[in-house]
This record gives C-alpha cells, structure tokens and sequence, in this order.
C-alpha cells in the first residue's frame, strides 16, 4: 500500500496520462489526467475495463503489442488513438460588456459633413472656373475684333503715304503691335478651347503667335513646367524642360534656345548660376541668349536681382498665359524691333 499510494501521489503533478498494468494485462491504476481525458469512471476503467477507451480501429493492434510485451517483459512503444471524453456545451446565457461611442459617433458625423462640406465647395469652385473660363473667351474675342480691325487699317493707311516718313514708321509699328496682339488673343482662345475639351483650331487666323521659336524650360517643378509647355505649344513654339542648371546647359548645343525661362529659386537659388554661366559663353554658343526669370509673386526685389545678374526680363509666378506669350514674344523678336 505504500508503494501504491507513492506512485499515485507522484503521479498528480504530472502533464502526462499515466497508467499502471499488472502481468495479466488488467489495469491497477490510471491517473486523473487519464481519466478527464477520456471521461470514464475509475471503478469502470479499472481491470479489462480501460481497453473499451481504445479506438476500435487501433484496438487490435494495441491489444497484440501489449501481449507481446507483456509476454516478453520488455519495453515499447506504441501509437494509438484513445477517445476523448465528449464536450458537454450546454447555454447558460450570455455575458457582455457596454462601451461609451458616443465620441466616435460624434467624430464620424463631424466626418461625413466635413466630408459633403468639401464637395460642395469643390462643385462650386469647378462650376466657377468654367463661368470664369467663359467669360475669358467671351472677352478675347470681343477684343480680337477691333485689333484686327485696327491692324488692318493701319496696314491701309499705311500703304497709301509715303514709306519712309515718320507717319508710315508709326503705322507699321501700330500693324505690327497689333497682329501680334491678335496672334496673342488667338492662342488665348485656343487655349480657353482645351481647357474647356473643346477641339484645337490651329491655323483659323494664320500663324500662330510663336510659330516656330524654340524656348528652353528650366524648373525643378514639374507641373509648373508642363502648365508653361502647354501654353507654349499651343502658341506654336518648341519646348525643352530642363530640371536644374546643369541639363539647362547641356540643352544649349543641341537644342539651340531663342528664348530661356529659368526659375530663380530651384535647387537653393541655380536660377543666379545658371544666368552667370551663360553670360560667359561666346554668343555663338549661347551667351547672348534672351532670358527671362521666374520668380515668386510679391518679390520685387527678386525681379531687380535677376535682371542684375543678367536676365532680360522677369515674370512672377503663378505665371499668367498673357503674361508669358507677350514676353516670350517680345524675347523672341530680333533685336531692334
């Protein structure tokens, strides 16, 4: 008894299913680990009982190694399925907890009217810019009339005096200003068209205002390059972009610029190098070069800084398509005109 009582006591502790057989193969003892797992009663498992918690299909195998072994007195090892106890789920209720959401409730409606707040507000502004856009193109074109009627009246006046005195100078000055300006509202409009997604009209009033002139793009931002590309292209100029002084420079050979717009601020200030550089090419590589910089809006200072250091005109940013088609027109002219 006391060699019994020590091993069942030594037995509880352990993570393990433990069992005790005496030579004829019945069962002395099973440990409470054995008997929560498959569920059966001690006085029901004990003898020839604990062979029943055997799964059927393993229960030949098991039963003719245990008799050889226990024959043979000698050790094993064996693997087989025993059954587990069924689980009894029976519902008792429920348990819950409550949590206050009432700020998170709060936030998400704030949300959602922030949110319709917003589009709003953007439906208004891109109803407000096509009213603006039109009103735009209505204007250019109400404009586009009388200074054709006045170019063409001055080309008239003109033919009819003398060429050399000073009255048919002016007249050619008032004609050539004026088609420029008819050149300039035409690609205004065309541009007015594309925004809108209207189809391009290119070539209805004649050549476009930039037909032709190369103009070299140096910005280390790109949508402000592509938004002056397009306003270009559409007057009919060639673009190149260049996205620091370095490519601006390596553009000057092959490209061959008639006009140059550079920021001034790029990269720390390269828009200062970039015109020094060039000032101190031979004019045949680009050192006589007409320039413009491109500065942030309200610096006026800026603008008196970069015609100092070398460029022949200024515009401040955000640049204004007008704005950038006269001074590109007026860069592109050849000198004395």
């Amino acid at each position: 008894m006391l060699r019994e009582s020590f091993i069942e006591n030594a037995a509880e502790p352990l993570p393990v299913m433990l069992w005790r057989a005496r030579p004829d193969m019945s069962c002395e003892f099973l440990s409470r680990q054995w008997l929560e797992f498959t569920g059966a009663k001690a006085e029901d498992a004990l003898g020839d009982g604990w062979s029943r918690s055997v799964h059927p299909e393993d229960l030949a195998r098991w039963l003719d190694t245990f008799v050889r072994s226990f024959d043979a007195r000698e050790p094993f090892e064996i693997e087989y399925r025993l059954r587990r106890r069924d689980a009894e789920r029976v519902f008792v209720g429920f348990v819950g907890t409550c949590i206050d959401i009432d700020e998170r409730k709060r936030a998400e409606h704030e949300l959602a009217r922030s949110l319709e707040r917003e589009r709003k507000l953007r439906i208004a502004t891109e109803a407000a810019s096509r009213v603006k856009d039109d009103f735009l193109a209505s204007v250019l074109a109400d404009l586009q009339s009388p200074v054709r009627a006045i170019a063409t009246w001055a080309g008239h006046l003109r033919a009819q005096g003398a060429a050399a005195n000073e009255a048919a100078r002016a007249l050619d000055a008032i004609e050539h200003s004026a088609r420029a300006q008819d050149r300039i509202i035409s690609s205004l409009l065309e541009l007015s068209r594309v925004a809108a997604g209207r189809p391009r009209e290119r070539g209805v009033n004649g050549a476009p205002l930039l037909m032709g002139v190369r103009v070299l793009i140096v910005d280390d931002d790109p949508a402000a390059l592509e938004s002056m590309a397009q306003v270009l292209d559409i007057a009919g100029a060639q673009t190149k972009a260049a996205a620091s002084s370095s490519e601006a420079l390596d553009a000057l050979g092959a490209f061959r610029p008639d006009v140059l717009l550079s920021d001034m601020h790029m990269h720390g200030g390269e828009g200062y190098f970039l015109i020094r550089a060039l000032r101190a090419l031979p004019a045949e590589r680009g050192g006589c070069l007409r320039a413009a910089a491109l500065t942030a809006r309200g610096e006026a200072e800026d603008g008196v800084r970069a015609v100092a250091a070398g460029y022949d005109a200024q515009l401040a940013k955000p640049i204004e398509p007008v704005m950038l088609l006269a001074t590109v027109a007026r860069l592109a002219q050849p000198a004395g005109m």
